[in-house]
């Protein structure tokens, strides 16, 4: 019996959170009631959908399978655990993480998220569904060896918008069935900036990984972005074109900074008295943006280094957003003077 057996579905879900992302599991832990509930449900069920694209071990043709079959678990059907079960059967890591431990209990996500409100599920069944069929669509780019190319910027905003845009949208319909202070004119201003927000997040994430998914034979990066600066970005190295990958790199960070000034747009069209709403966008956009100032001009990047922020960089952003929480124009102020950092940006 492993020693998370003896935990409920819900205390199983929570613990699973903060092992599985740190980051979110400080954001989600600011809400209340149905939105917390919620959101940590559909963090679980999209970080269940990574959990099969992201493993390097399985083929492009086995992951495009079982997102498919995921896909089809949603919305939950009465016999709900048997078809969980069956997803499951054929799946093996070859070695054990917190997220495949989080897959291979799918149900017991399922357990709690059947029992959220009915509007809940529907909002969420919605996009983890889209989630999951968009990843699939993408493995079909990919060789039995699993790596992938993204050709150019079009095609990069596409697929951060399966894997995050679709995010952004759920993040505002939970909200919005969560809030009557969240109006039909609200949510349609929210809505048209929810992809951007999502898209920025993850073309910071991809930013961040620049150099480790191109080691591990992934190409996230356009191969557009590559082959402008006179790279092949197979075979030529960071050593023999520095300045190229340098201004690769720092492209990337510029389109991250473009989404994630709509991010922030997003955050102040918030209604001011909606404190927990607010800070739940608000610490994981600032903690974007400075992630972006430190990798900006860092070329130990390009030599396997982790460039991230500190714990104290996320005790201060959250101390000093929620002092400024209300006031949207300390919020620009204090955005702007960090987005001044990023070199180039």
């Amino acid at each position: 019996m492993s020693q998370n057996d003896h935990l409920d579905d819900l205390a199983f879900c929570e613990e699973y959170l903060v092992k599985v992302s740190r980051t979110f599991a400080i954001n989600i832990k600011i809400l209340t009631d149905h939105s917390y509930r919620s959101l940590l449900l559909a963090y679980l069920l999209c970080r269940i959908a990574d959990t099969i694209e992201d493993d390097s071990c399985f083929s492009a043709s086995f992951k495009k399978q079982k997102l498919c079959e995921y896909s089809e678990l949603f919305p939950p059907s009465p016999d709900y655990k048997n078809r969980i079960e069956i997803f499951l059967e054929d799946i093996a890591f070859k070695q054990g993480t917190d997220s495949s431990y989080l897959l291979m209990n799918t149900v017991r996500v399922f357990n709690e998220f059947v029992k959220l409100p009915d509007n809940m599920i529907s909002v969420i069944s919605a996009h983890v569904k889209e989630m999951a069929v968009g990843m699939a669509s993408f493995q079909k780019k990919a060789p039995d060896d699993g790596i992938i190319f993204l050709e150019d910027q079009e095609e990069l905003d596409r697929y951060c918008y399966f894997v995050a845009g679709t995010v952004g949208l759920m993040i505002t319909s939970i909200f919005s069935e969560n809030s009557r202070r969240i109006t039909q004119r609200i949510k349609k201003k929210l809505r048209e900036r929810s992809v951007a927000f999502g898209l920025g997040l993850q073309i910071t994430n991809i930013a961040k990984d620049f150099y480790g998914d191109r080691e591990r034979g992934w190409s996230y990066v356009p191969r557009s972005f590559f082959i402008e600066e006179g790279i092949d970005p197979i075979h030529d190295s960071f050593h023999d074109k520095q300045e190229g990958f340098v201004n690769a790199h720092k492209r990337l960070i510029n389109l991250a900074l473009k989404y994630l000034d709509e991010a922030l747009l997003y955050t102040l069209d918030i209604p001011r008295t909606l404190i927990r709403f607010r800070l739940f966008c608000l610490w994981p956009l600032f903690m974007a943006v400075e992630s972006l100032a430190k990798l900006s001009g860092e070329q130990n990047l390009f030599k396997g280094q982790v460039v991230k922020i500190s714990r104290n960089d996320v005790k201060r952003i959250v101390r000093n957003t929620s002092l400024a929480v209300m006031s949207n124009s300390i919020l620009k102020y204090m955005y702007y003077n960090t987005r001044r950092k990023v070199k180039g940006g």
